[in-house]
């Protein structure tokens, strides 16, 4: 892979809440994986609160983020982040970039 895989664990305060971004990746099936890139837990909360999903694609370089919502309901949004790292975008950039 020509890309570093990073566990993160990262908190800020962002436009008066507070975020937390959890990304742990399962490298033992990432080896006999072959089509995706499925981290253990990627996604981020708001002031405690359950905020957005983080989908990796097999690539390595493309991640999506979407709000948790409710099974069976499309999300409001979905933002896609193509030639982007998740293990190294800066988690105040990410939020950026975010409709929030």
């Amino acid at each position: 892979m020509a890309y570093k895989l990073k566990d993160r664990k990262e908190k800020m305060l962002y436009k008066g809440s507070v975020y937390e971004l959890t990304l742990q990746w399962d490298r033992e099936s990432l080896r006999k994986c072959f089509c995706g890139m499925p981290p253990f837990y990627a996604h981020i909360r708001k002031d405690g609160n359950n905020f957005a999903l983080i989908d990796c694609y097999s690539t390595g370089d493309d991640f999506s983020v979407e709000p948790m919502h409710p099974l069976f309901k499309e999300p409001e949004w979905i933002v896609h982040f193509l030639k982007s790292d998740i293990n190294s975008i800066p988690l105040k950039k990410l939020l950026e970039l975010l409709p929030i």
